[in-house]
């Protein structure tokens, strides 16, 4: 009879064990998608700025700027790759 208490008292420490490190990994888990939760609900603000804007001059070169890379031929432009 001891002896089979005492297995049971070992099992269920190593389910508890077990129990608390699977918890751990999905708070981590948690963390990590409300993280990326919050990049998507801030891209989406943004995207959802753009497609309500009016589709005017100034609509047309930040996105010509932002997206494609593209400036007007008399404007100067500044790289710093000093952190790189």
């Amino acid at each position: 009879m001891r002896v089979l208490l005492g297995v049971l008292v070992v099992v269920s420490i190593g389910i508890f064990a077990n129990s608390v490190m699977r918890y751990n990994a999905l708070l981590e888990e948690q963390r990590e998608l409300e993280e990326k939760l919050a990049d998507y609900q801030e891209m989406k603000e943004e995207l959802q700025e753009l497609l309500n804007s009016d589709y005017d001059y100034e609509y047309i070169v930040k996105i010509a700027k932002e997206q494609l890379g593209l400036y007007f031929p008399d404007e100067e432009i500044f790289y710093n790759d000093r952190n790189e």
